[in-house]
């Protein structure tokens, strides 16, 4: 399903929402019920709709989740989450703040979380937490950060990583690199180069914001015992035209993560869009059920030869390319915009933005559809008044 027809789903559910608040004090106290018991579907139908409810209708409908969240058991956090970063009442921010000093750890991390996410609140008070004696809340603390775009932080975030452990390197580098951190960019390559116990997403952020020259270093983790699949997917993203034979080369892989991986790299790279169905069968599935069918890249390298046999020549003239053009920061927003483009393609494209282009603009793409949308009508504007600037140039 293309990406804004969710925007209907997402309005029949407010049209509930106005329904069940439209019953009052029946309605609230049915929406309490879900809140505190029933499975997870439930608990955050309820959560909406007591979160809907605001002071001037005489309900306290979100200081009542507050409170509730800070008991909450730490296996049901992530409701509460997604509810407050979903929700339209203009005092979340505000209100969730407080709980960035909660004596428990989750709840100060999930608070960063939330602020972070809805790219609203004061970024100061996040700095305190890049003390914090927990690796989770200085994790969320520096992606928050990174996302309400605060680069007075940066230089605590690039001192953090001289000494925290390698688990947390991925997200203090991504965070180093959206607030301009040239820093950040180095220590990635050093990780990369010296081998070892390297973050499972340092393959993909050395491709998002680095250069040609990271070539060989990639192709180098490609052979790398845990990071294969993960290298292979980063040439996709990096988009040197000369990576494409070592690409076919992968398809002889024995391992199907690696094909399927080098698959989706070229045709990412050239755009041309190679792909076999199948029918997948999932448990539960009735015997006479055909299956759903799914749409997977070709991983036959004689097609891919063939293929590249006849198109190298387009490839010349630039460094890099993104779905068989010039790679250039216009393409990164088209891919934002593209209605069928999936959540990851829209995620990846939305951090390659935020790092090359010194805009925070922002855009999440687990948003509601219309702030996302507003996002890519910001981004497209953007492009608009840039589009002469060199591509991937700060």
């Amino acid at each position: 399903m293309p990406w804004p027809k969710l925007g209907d789903l997402e309005q029949r559910i407010d049209a509930h929402v106005d329904a069940m608040r439209a019953g009052g004090t029946v309605a609230l106290e049915l929406a309490r019920e879900a809140m505190a018991g029933g499975d997870d579907a439930q608990a955050m139908a309820g959560l909406h709709v007591v979160a809907s409810f605001q002071e001037a209708e005489g309900t306290d409908g979100l200081g009542e989740l507050l409170h509730a969240l800070e008991e909450a058991a730490s296996d049901l956090l992530h409701i509460w989450e997604e509810v407050l970063v979903l929700s339209e009442h203009p005092r979340v921010a505000e209100r969730t703040a407080p709980l960035l000093a909660s004596p428990r750890p989750e709840v100060r991390a999930l608070a960063a979380r939330i602020l972070g996410r809805r790219h609203e609140g004061k970024a100061e008070r996040l700095l305190p937490l890049l003390d914090d004696a927990s690796a989770e809340v200085r994790s969320a603390a520096v992606m928050a950060l990174a996302r309400l775009d605060y680069r007075p932080a940066v230089t605590a975030i690039e001192n953090l990583l001289q000494y925290v452990p390698v688990s947390e390197w991925e997200p203090l580098t991504f965070a180093a690199l959206c607030l301009g951190s040239p820093r950040a960019l180095r220590h990635c390559r050093q990780a990369c180069q010296a081998g070892g116990d390297i973050p499972s997403g340092f393959p993909r952020l050395l491709a998002m914001a680095g250069e040609e020259r990271d070539l060989p270093l990639l192709q180098k983790l490609c052979s790398h015992p845990k990071l294969a699949p993960r290298a292979i997917a980063a040439l996709g993203i990096l988009g040197v035209p000369s990576s494409v034979p070592f690409l076919i080369e992968q398809l002889a892989s024995d391992a199907l993560e690696v094909r399927l991986a080098a698959g989706t790299a070229l045709n990412l790279l050239t755009g041309a869009n190679l792909s076999v169905t199948a029918r997948v069968r999932e448990e539960g599935d009735e015997p006479d059920e055909p299956g759903r069918e799914v749409r997977f890249p070709n991983t036959d390298a004689t097609v891919w030869t063939d293929w590249w046999d006849g198109h190298a020549p387009r490839f010349s003239g630039s460094r890099r390319f993104r779905r068989g053009k010039p790679l250039s920061l216009g393409l990164c927003v088209e891919e934002l915009a593209d209605p069928h483009s999936p959540f990851e393609i829209r995620e990846r494209a939305a951090q390659e933005l935020r790092i090359h282009s010194g805009q925070a603009i922002g855009f999440e793409p687990d948003w509601p559809i219309r702030r996302q949308r507003a996002a890519v009508d910001r981004w497209q504007e953007w492009w608009t008044d840039h589009r002469g600037s060199r591509p991937f140039r700060r």
